[in-house]
């Protein structure tokens, strides 16, 4: 799981900002919200709130970017526009099988070269103080290489500037290479990242396939205490033969998807209503099909652990539902999940009954400059905020920042004196 993230001249993000998830215990409040290590004391949840455009989403992709590299997938995304730099860097510290991990990257998107990468184990004793072991770096515009190792020392030396060292080199040969494949590739292949503007409910498909399985017992649950309306849920393999209906425009999405059996397989999703089973494809409101398609991913992450990073968690999802979903993520019985969302609902932001101060933060901007910050930064010396404020009072009266200003009522006041004068 994610100790600490950082970004630097990455889409919006042009100085370095560092995304930080682990937690202070000498904060007594909402210990349950916190998975305590001796190697790292890691957040369960974090919510982050700002206005459009302001980096949310950036943060994802900045997620995506990462994890494509770990895991030898084609680099899509590009550098800051607004800066001279080709060059992006994104680094994580995380934990992985009780052992804390730091690697770092960074890549030219022009040239489509990595230009340096480090990666450690470290180490904190049981008073907290950190100590390092570099097991390799390298840095291809100065020919630099280090390591523990003279022979992959050397080996560093001749590697390709194309990939990441732990894709490039045969690691079996070098065992520090092996150590660092073996946490890179299984953090990385524990890491999700989610947009519900765009999510598929393949992975529920896949889970319900099996119905006698706890996991789909739990989907099916979820869905039905998410909606009032529904009896029961399933996969029904036979549903939709012979079964003729009015394709409306969510259909016609829905047969448009890129692979045509897992297509088909959506209308084989089934909602009974009152006794009647329904394609939920078509009878079901948005947000029950947000619930379908996120209930495969929130029941996974629970059961076997990662990290989960949604987009605009509460996009179609009603308040109380976004609030049980980060309720179950901070229980005491999640000691292996994680949850990261961006959000603009305001009622989650809650230190009182749901949050501790460092699970919020906000994205903003000033003029080109974009800043990521928490909500531990304001204490209660500088701002007033103390364990019980009213973080909705503070937040819409702009005093947290990141608080988009419309003035649409400027808007019509411009239409109608353009009328007027016309």
């Amino acid at each position: 799981m994610i100790l600490e993230f950082s970004i630097e001249n990455f889409q919006v993000y042009s100085t370095e900002v560092k995304f930080n998830l682990e937690a202070d215990l000498r904060t007594k409040k909402f210990r349950s919200n916190v998975i305590a290590s001796q190697q790292g004391n890691i957040l369960k949840t974090a919510a982050i709130y700002g206005p459009n455009n302001t980096g949310k989403t950036c943060l994802m992709n900045a997620f995506r970017a990462y994890q494509a590299v770990l895991l030898n997938k084609p680099i899509k995304f590009r550098s800051n526009l607004f800066t001279d730099s080709d060059a992006f860097s994104l680094g994580a510290v995380f934990l992985w099988n009780g052992k804390r991990y730091e690697y770092f990257f960074r890549y030219d998107t022009k040239l489509r070269i990595f230009i340096e990468e480090g990666f450690s184990h470290i180490y904190l004793d049981r008073y907290g103080n950190k100590s390092k072991e570099l097991f390799f770096y390298r840095n291809t515009e100065n020919k630099s290489a280090v390591s523990g190792s003279d022979k992959l020392k050397e080996a560093i030396k001749l590697s390709s500037k194309d990939n990441i060292l732990i894709n490039t080199l045969d690691a079996a040969e070098f065992p520090l290479l092996q150590e660092a494949r073996e946490a890179l590739k299984g953090f990385a292949e524990n890491v999700t990242v989610l947009s519900m503007q765009s999510l598929p409910p393949y992975k529920t498909i896949e889970m319900l396939k099996t119905p006698e399985s706890p996991e789909a017992k739990q989907i099916i649950e979820l869905i039905k205490k998410s909606d009032l309306d529904i009896d029961d849920f399933k996969y029904d393999e036979r549903f939709s033969e012979g079964v003729l209906f009015e394709a409306d425009e969510e259909t016609e999405r829905a047969r448009g998807l890129q692979h045509l059996e897992k297509a088909a397989d959506v209308f084989k999703l089934t909602s009974i209503h009152k006794g009647k089973a329904l394609p939920s494809i078509i009878f079901d409101s948005l947000g029950t099909k947000k619930i379908v398609s996120l209930a495969g991913y929130l029941v996974e992450c629970l059961n076997k652990g990662g990290c989960l990073l949604i987009d605009e968690l509460d996009s179609g999802i009603h308040f109380k539902l976004s609030r049980a979903i980060v309720s179950v993520f901070n229980s005491s019985l999640n000691d292996r999940a994680q949850m990261i969302f961006s959000t603009h609902d305001a009622s989650l932001l809650d230190i009182k009954t749901l949050f501790r101060k460092e699970q919020i933060w906000f994205t903003d901007k000033v003029e080109d400059e974009v800043y990521l910050y928490s909500l531990s930064d304001f204490t209660a010396e500088n701002s007033g905020i103390r364990a019980d404020s009213d973080l909705y009072e503070r937040y819409a009266k702009g005093f947290l920042g990141a608080l988009p200003d419309p003035s649409l009522i400027d808007v019509l006041i411009d239409i109608h004196g353009g009328e007027q004068n016309e």
